[in-house]
């Protein structure tokens, strides 16, 4: 009788535990003037030759620097990466102990304050981070032309929100080599991508 009391309460436990963590909101933003990597003047789109060690193809690719955030004081180094190789793009979204595993996970992004929308990303092959490939990968970076910030959040089960934040300013030059070699340019205008 003891052990089953014990079980229930355990168990009632653990469900208010997941009810509130499964319907935690969205951490609220704090003030970014404390966090360098939001500061629009140095946010910077870095561009560098990068290489796939598996496949040994090589190609421009495009890092951006933010930052992420799990609790109110509790911000790490993130980064948002745009590849071309083999001719096609990808786009990765990483930080520290992100791991998504290979199950997918509910994402919310938002741009230049407007409210989160659902996305689809898929955690990567290695599960170490998030990315979109292909047109999907073309669409969302079209998305960000024109734009100064975008807001990432992922919803993990159990778990409190990780938000994502990247000043995105600057990215047009940032991924024109890019859109160049992995010829983003022959479907829509990349302005259209989104319409």
């Amino acid at each position: 009788m003891q052990h089953n009391r014990r079980h229930a309460l355990s168990l009632v436990v653990a469900s208010a535990l997941w009810a509130s963590a499964a319907h935690a909101g969205l951490p609220e933003p704090e003030d970014e003037s404390l966090l360098p990597s939001l500061d629009v003047r140095r946010a910077t789109w870095i561009e560098v030759e990068a290489r796939n060690h598996v496949t040994g193809a090589s190609g421009p690719a495009a890092v951006l620097f933010g930052v992420v955030r799990e609790r109110a004081s509790n911000n790490r180094r993130a980064s948002l990466r745009v590849l071309c190789l083999d001719g096609a793009t990808t786009m990765h979204v990483d930080a520290d102990g992100l791991r998504p595993g290979p199950w997918a996970v509910s994402i919310r992004v938002s741009l230049d304050g407007s409210r989160f929308v659902a996305a689809s990303w898929q955690p990567s092959i290695d599960g170490g981070s998030l990315e979109l490939s292909g047109d999907r990968a073309v669409s969302f970076a079209s998305d960000l032309y024109g734009k100064s910030e975008l807001r990432l959040a992922v919803l993990r089960p159990l778990s409190v929100p990780l938000l994502f934040t990247f000043t995105v300013s600057g990215v047009e030059p940032g991924l024109r080599l890019l859109a160049e070699r992995c010829q983003w340019f022959s479907g829509p205008a990349l302005g259209d991508a989104s319409q």
